[in-house]
């Protein structure tokens, strides 16, 4: 028993040895990972035949651990859980490794060494939980705000078509960031515009779109017709008005234009429109030239007879 626990021991410690040798022989790639919770991902080291495979796990809450393979004796040393990380196949088939069931307590720095016939080898990663932002797309006064909020890590926002925008990232209490970009609708002239939310979950981009510029057209008709409305009345008063001026002169004109005659209701009449007098001056008028015509009459009657 003491026998075999020595050996593990010393397997240990030989695996450290050369995990130190080989982290200050090789020259690393630094990848970025992102898993999100509770999904299961793989990591992998470079694609050569090797001899030993080492991999190191330094946490962010400060634990750490280690997984090996040496294949002189197919020896496997290990302090991490098999439950949490394990190979992805046969160790001497594949130097690759799968975290299970990525949690918060799975973020931190990954490293991969290889030692083989070329030398010493390594991958490094830095593999982080993501998190889906919640994203919405708004427009008011003459501006469209695009929103990634809770994401991590923070969303890349564009617009299409590419305009007049601001940026502001705000960081949460639980490491998640919300971006915030406002863009200037005023002095575009496409009837649509496209917010594109990229964000390493899923692998995918997340693209908004909103015809932001329809009730900005719809004010414009209005205005439009307002001013038309405007314009028609203005004009038709106008008219009204030059009408009004023109009936008031044909009539004054007319009144002032009576022809000659001894005809009684003529002159009633031009007396009556020429004179502004009581009914009762009109009617004394009016007898006094039935009394002149009557008179005439009679003067010429007598004239004749005597004859």
């Amino acid at each position: 028993m003491e026998a075999k626990c020595s050996d593990f021991i010393m397997k240990i410690w030989g695996a450290g040895a050369l995990l130190t040798i080989m982290m200050a022989m090789a020259v690393s790639d630094k990848f970025s990972k992102y898993a999100k919770l509770g999904t299961a991902i793989e990591l992998h080291c470079p694609p050569e035949r090797y001899n030993l495979t080492v991999w190191k796990v330094n946490f962010n809450n400060g634990q750490h651990c280690h997984l090996s393979f040496k294949r002189e004796n197919n020896t496997i040393a290990r302090n991490c859980n098999m439950d949490f990380i394990d190979w992805v196949s046969r160790p001497e088939e594949d130097s690759a490794v799968q975290i299970k069931s990525f949690q918060m307590s799975s973020e931190g720095i990954y490293r991969c060494f290889i030692a083989t016939a070329k030398g010493t080898l390594s991958h490094e990663y830095e593999v982080s939980l993501s998190v889906s932002p919640q994203v919405s797309l708004t427009h008011a006064n003459g501006t469209a705000v695009c929103k990634a909020a809770a994401g991590k890590p923070a969303a890349g926002i564009s617009w299409n078509p590419p305009g007049d925008s601001q940026i502001v990232i705000e960081i949460l209490p639980n490491d998640t960031k919300t971006v915030i970009s406002t863009y200037n609708m005023k002095n575009v002239n496409e009837d649509k515009l496209t917010c594109i939310i990229s964000h390493p979950t899923g692998g995918k981009s997340l693209i908004l779109t909103l015809s932001v510029f329809s009730d900005i057209n719809e004010k414009k008709e209005s205005s439009t017709m307002i001013i038309l409305y405007s314009c028609l009345t203005g004009l038709l008063g106008i008219l009204g008005f030059s009408l009004s001026i023109y009936l008031w002169r044909f009539c004054g004109s007319s009144k002032r234009k009576i022809p000659a005659t001894t005809n009684i209701e003529t002159v009633s009449e031009q007396t009556i429109q020429e004179n502004d007098v009581e009914p009762y001056a009109i009617f004394v008028q009016v007898e006094n030239v039935l009394y002149d015509k009557a008179c005439n009459f009679s003067s010429g009657y007598d004239l004749s007879s005597s004859t």
